[in-house]
């Protein structure tokens, strides 16, 4: 009897240090850029954190993503980062022209890069 409960401690404390160890392991490290998907979206995306309020995100677009679902999930992801409304959004490189279609049928896309900037509380 007494070394079933042995067992028991030693699998329950096994099982709360991997617990642990795993929550954990999802600390944001600033500067380093985290690559998740959005799977309602259908997109790759990059999130780097430099500080509190200061982000860098990069969408990787694909042949299936429109510009214009692009930069509407760009404004989503960035509302639900920073929690309101008064970001600052600068664009860096992947903007599509109007005539891009017709001009560079061609032409492989930039990924769509932006910084974000939360508005900070006075």
């Amino acid at each position: 009897m007494k070394i079933k409960s042995v067992f028991q401690y030693v699998l329950s404390v096994f099982c709360f240090v991997s617990l642990v160890a795993c929550a954990g392991s999802s600390q944001v490290v600033l500067g380093q850029a985290q690559t998740e998907w959005d799977f309602d979206h259908q997109v790759q995306f990059k999130k780097t954190q430099f500080d509190d309020d200061h982000y860098q995100l990069e969408i990787m677009p694909n042949n299936n993503v429109s510009f214009e679902r692009l930069s509407a999930f760009l404004l989503r992801r960035s509302y639900l980062i920073c929690g309101s409304y008064g970001y600052k959004l600068e664009l860096i490189t992947g903007v599509e022209s109007f005539d891009y279609p017709r001009a560079s049928p061609n032409y492989i896309m930039p990924n769509l890069t932006a910084k974000l900037e939360c508005a900070t509380e006075k």
